[in-house]
């Protein structure tokens, strides 16, 4: 197996990890924001329970996504789910640093044939 290959994936794979941990945190805020309802004075109770059932949702569906990703195997599928998981996260400005330098190894030839694409 190739070298640039073996670390991209294993980047790819730390991203994942971070992203899991980082979408359970979401869903933790979000249960946590539905027992409590904080009263604000820019929202109601029922608004901060219906934002919190949102995020409870929306973090642990991502974190299922990513936790899928992470565990696959370097496969030729697995490549195309690589674009799309890092496209996720290049829609967040806090992860670009990270996803730029990742998507121009992931289109390296190398890396293509670590996952069985020609």
């Amino acid at each position: 197996m190739n070298e640039t290959g073996r670390k991209t994936f294993l980047w790819y794979r730390v991203y994942c990890a971070v992203l899991v941990v980082l979408y359970l945190a979401v869903t933790i805020i979000g249960v946590a924001l539905a027992l409590m309802r904080p009263d604000t004075r820019d929202y109601s109770s029922n608004e901060i329970f219906f934002v919190g059932i949102i995020y409870a949702v929306v973090g642990f569906v991502f974190a299922i996504v990513f936790s899928v990703a992470l565990l696959l195997p370097p496969k030729p599928y697995n490549w195309i789910v690589g674009i799309v998981m890092i496209c996720l996260g290049m829609t967040s400005c806090c992860f670009l640093p990270f996803c730029i330098p990742l998507i121009i190894y992931w289109f390296k030839p190398e890396t293509k044939a670590f996952f069985g694409r020609t």
